[in-house]
């Protein structure tokens, strides 16, 4: 009876569940394995880590997110924010950043039923390796836009963005439009990455099968001694 009674203890403290009919909770600070049956207020820097959230995701001037293998079942939206980072995050409904200020905002391997909307941000904006369930918008940034190995199933419409989003090698149910008819990979980025930049080899392969670094020129003036030497030794065995 007692081990009973320590286990269903135990059980009731793995996971939090904030009451139905709750106010909204504010973060900071950060939500660890819980869940929010409302939605989460953010203003300063919030870490969602394997949180579920029932309702929605709301970011003020001065919030930041960080959200590592979270489950949304609402939105995520940003105004005049500082920045998010979604990694492994399922989001039932949209993303909508507006005028965020940080130098960099990315969504990495995410799952977003609903749409992807960016508008008038600052920040440099990442969405990579996620699938997005509607259309995917980038309207008017100016901190840069990357867009690559995505599966989308709406539209992927870009305009008035400067500098013009770069990436590749995303599935696009619906159409390419304007800035997005045709990415091109970022400057710099390595073939292959699909405009994720990387570093470039050290040493570039030699498709003639030459030795890089003077190794044939080595060769050449091993040859030419080569005769020398066999003079030399003929020369002692005659005396």
């Amino acid at each position: 009876m007692q081990a009973r009674y320590w286990l269903a203890l135990n059980l009731a403290a793995a996971t939090v569940v904030f009451p139905a009919g709750a106010d909204d909770v504010h973060c900071p600070p950060g939500l660890g394995n819980v869940t929010v049956d409302g939605n989460v207020l953010i203003t300063a820097r919030c870490v969602l880590d394997g949180t579920r959230v029932i309702g929605n995701v709301h970011l003020y001037s001065g919030g930041s997110l960080v959200a590592t293998n979270a489950r949304i079942d609402g939105n995520i939206q940003a105004e005049r924010a500082d920045f998010i980072d979604v990694t492994g995050t399922h989001v039932g409904g949209s993303i909508q950043l507006d005028e965020l200020v940080g130098d960099r905002s990315i969504v990495e391997g995410s799952e977003i039923g609903g749409s992807v909307q960016l508008k008038a941000n600052r920040s440099r904006l990442e969405l990579l390796d996620s699938e997005v369930g509607a259309d995917v918008q980038a309207f008017t940034n100016s901190g840069g836009v990357l867009i690559a190995n995505n599966v989308i199933d709406g539209n992927l419409q870009c305009k008035s963005n400067s500098p013009a989003p770069v990436g590749g090698s995303n599935r696009v149910g619906g159409n390419r439009e304007d800035q997005c008819a045709n990415l091109q990979p970022e400057a710099g980025a390595a073939a292959g990455t699909s405009g994720v930049a990387s570093a470039a080899p050290l040493v570039a392969a030699d498709s003639t099968g030459t030795a890089s670094g003077g190794g044939g020129a080595i060769g050449s003036f091993v040859w030419l001694l080569l005769p020398l030497l066999m003079l030399r030794r003929r020369g002692r065995s005659l005396r």
